[in-house]
């Protein structure tokens, strides 16, 4: 079992603590510990305070799912260790001021990511797009221009199978796109198949994700009216969003 506790017992629970009682943000209560598999590397994710770990009872969303989406994927589950492990993970890359160094630490951390959410029982399709889009997050905000073009190629490779689809109705031959997106994909060299990824998932679930916003939008738009008429809080219907509030104690996720 790769992940225990620091005793070396398998972990038998996940222990965290919910702050403030409203909010989509959770502290490690018990410290744990994951053993990666394919190069025997220990991690270890530091509990809420210890002095001895300045990352120490640092706030995780746990899976950073966006809110639409939870009917696809929870943001807790099987997912849940490895996505604590994952935030710790990234927050020290993010500290080490070094872009590219940072980078190379993603990239280790996100494929030991994907690999403790198959080790937790995640099904291989969620855990390859959980790493996809973590992956593409990382490329984003570390990998400089060619970190954008990627994430560019991918929604616009999306867009044009597509449409490819669409035009296909018309002529069959117009689903040769979709082998030439792929090969496009190999540009980017050792990351092809993140592209690959990205892109064909986009362009297959990409209007089933709009069918969720369009049942969710008149929803939330039905609450927001509600709480407008009743001199409540419209706005807050919308929580949790990855936007900051803030709260007497200071900042947190809501």
């Amino acid at each position: 079992m790769p992940f225990l506790t620091d005793e070396g017992e398998p972990l038998a629970e996940l222990g965290l603590a919910q702050r403030p009682t409203d909010a989509a943000s959770f502290e490690l209560t018990a410290a744990l510990v994951y053993l990666d598999p394919e190069t025997g590397r220990r991690f270890r994710v530091p509990a809420r305070g210890e002095a001895s770990d300045p990352f120490a009872g640092a706030a995780t969303d746990l899976a950073s799912v966006p809110t639409p989406l939870w009917g696809m994927i929870a943001s807790y589950g099987r997912q849940s260790a490895p996505a604590v492990l994952h935030d710790a993970r990234s927050r020290a890359a993010a500290a080490l001021g070094d872009r590219r160094a940072a980078l190379a630490q993603r990239r280790d951390d996100d494929r030991v990511f994907r690999t403790a959410l198959r080790e937790q029982g995640v099904p291989l399709l969620r855990a390859q797009l959980m790493w996809a889009w973590v992956s593409a997050d990382r490329e984003r905000e570390f990998g400089g221009a060619r970190g954008w073009a990627l994430v560019v190629q991918s929604v616009l490779g999306a867009l044009v199978l597509l449409a490819a689809v669409v035009a296909a109705f018309a002529n069959p031959l117009w689903l040769l796109v979709w082998p030439a997106v792929a090969v496009l994909s190999l540009v980017h060299g050792r990351l092809a198949g993140l592209v690959a990824t990205l892109t064909f998932s986009l362009a297959l679930f990409g209007p089933l994700v709009l069918l969720q916003l369009a049942a969710l939008v008149p929803f939330r738009l039905a609450e927001a009216a509600v709480e407008l008429v009743t001199g409540g809080r419209p706005g807050e219907v919308w929580r949790p969003t990855v936007r900051p509030r803030r709260e007497s104690g200071g900042e947190v996720q809501g």
